[in-house]
């Protein structure tokens, strides 16, 4: 066996010991002050360490106690800031998830989990009032907030866009003001054959294209255009 292996007998017992001192410092937070009695001093001393090139081995489960007496407890004593009191079930929950280790990028990486994402996200969205909207759980709320600024950016101005005109102005390109076209919006034909004739503005690929409606015979027509030759309809 390598030596980052461990036999199943071994992994069992630390196991069983990795819980018995979470089920001791649970029974203890009630006694433990909101505060631990420690000082910068105190932690720097203890806590930095030489690099070891030796593993521990599972004495290192006996830092855990040391740790603890130096820490912020996780009870609900604490109001100093945002984090929250520990909630033991939850601690249970996180250590079976560790237990799967699964990588939640998509259905294929991680089936079970990604549908159980699924639908968490719809039980949240239909409680605020949002039922069928979908999204991304993420590991808290600094990564959640930065993400939805990135998607509200996106949204309203795609980075292929911007940087596709970072390119032409960097590279010179002649680029010269032209009136924002909107897709959904009216617009006339100022060049050509059609100029005069106003139409809802369309786009099928990389190509503008004018919807022209004949009230007569009620039929519309598309009408391939150059972006140069419309503007926005009075």
């Amino acid at each position: 066996m390598g030596e980052l292996e461990i036999f199943n007998q071994e992994l069992s017992r630390l196991a069983d010991e990795a819980i018995g001192l979470a089920k001791t410092y649970w029974a203890s937070l009630e006694e433990r002050p909101s505060f631990p009695p420690t000082s910068g001093k105190q932690t720097t001393e203890l806590f930095s360490r030489p690099w070891l090139e030796q593993g521990r081995g599972r004495d290192v489960l006996q830092d855990f106690k040391l740790i603890a007496e130096h820490g912020r407890p996780s009870a609900g004593g604490f109001f100093g800031y945002v984090v929250g009191s520990g909630e033991p079930v939850g601690a249970v929950g996180e250590l079976l998830a560790a237990v799967l280790n699964q990588n939640v990028t998509s259905w294929r990486s991680a089936p079970a989990a990604t549908s159980i994402e699924h639908a968490v996200i719809g039980w949240l969205a239909e409680a605020i009032g949002c039922a069928g909207f979908s999204g991304s759980l993420c590991g808290g709320g600094s990564a959640a907030n930065l993400m939805a600024l990135a998607m509200a950016r996106e949204a309203k101005l795609p980075a292929n866009e911007t940087e596709t005109l970072r390119r032409g102005l960097t590279n010179e390109v002649s680029v010269a003001p032209h009136p924002y076209l909107k897709i959904g919006r009216r617009v006339g034909i100022v060049h050509g054959p059609l100029v005069g004739t106003e139409g809802i503005l369309s786009r099928k690929k990389d190509q503008f294209r004018v919807v022209l409606s004949v009230d007569l015979i009620m039929r519309s027509v598309a009408i391939e255009v150059e972006a140069a030759k419309i503007e926005i309809a009075n």
